[in-house]
């Protein structure tokens, strides 16, 4: 029996040669099935646990579909749709993670995103877009 339980990664990898597996489109409906059922859960309304399945019946036949460049196709596009809002979460976690050592700002000329260390005084800032020099407090 224990012979079956090592072989068993070997096993599945190769069941897995030639399928898709899973990729950015497949993880985000594996997500959404989650959520999904776990508002069933909680509302107790049957439709969220039946959108809920449907999410994750689609997030199996991604990982176990034979028809990779369809689904390469299809996952580029997921994520050109999904490039600005993946940019901008991942600006708010950099701002969110250096919050107590920088000040960030925008240019009152054109609007570029500045960002200065916190506590130096009151500084004299020129922006490497515009040129334009003004002064804040950090």
């Amino acid at each position: 029996m224990s012979n079956f339980f090592q072989n068993l990664p070997y096993k599945l990898a190769n069941f897995m040669v030639g399928r898709n597996g899973p990729d950015a489109l497949a993880r985000a409906s594996l997500w959404m099935g989650v959520l999904f059922t776990f508002l069933e859960i909680i509302t107790g309304m049957g439709i969220c646990s039946l959108i809920g399945m449907v999410f994750l019946l689609y997030f199996m036949f991604r990982c176990f579909s034979r028809n990779i460049a369809a689904r390469a196709r299809e996952n580029a596009r997921y994520i050109a749709l999904t490039a600005k809002p993946r940019a901008a979460w991942a600006r708010f976690n950099t701002r969110w993670d250096q919050r107590k050592t920088t000040k960030f700002l925008k240019c009152p000329q054109c609007g570029q995103s500045l960002s200065v260390p916190k506590g130096k005084g009151t500084l004299k800032i020129t922006c490497p877009k515009c040129r334009n020099q003004f002064t804040t407090k950090s």
